[in-house]
């Protein structure tokens, strides 16, 4: 099976989102920092697993998943968390 890396990449915008509590104040935090790179070279689309690694309120993940929607070589999108707040 296919494994790509780094396609989902996070800017370093210097702001922690772990001092923060609502949605709201994590949206605003995360803004655009979340883009793709362009790394699969094989044709079709594929199924992308986004793995977090605390699920508060998901803010993140819906960033993340947002930008993934966007990227022509996926198809499905599937999350896992390992911790949840």
């Amino acid at each position: 099976m296919p494994v790509f890396s780094n396609i989902l990449l996070k800017a370093a915008n210097g702001t922690s989102l772990k001092n923060l509590n609502t949605k709201k104040e994590k949206v605003e935090a995360i803004g655009n920092s979340f883009s793709v790179n362009d790394a699969i070279t094989n044709n079709g689309k594929w199924n992308v697993l986004v793995v977090d690694d605390l699920f508060h309120t998901g803010a993140s993940m819906e960033a993340a998943c947002n930008v993934l929607r966007t990227y022509s070589k996926v198809r499905n999108i599937y999350v896992a968390a390992l911790t949840w707040k």
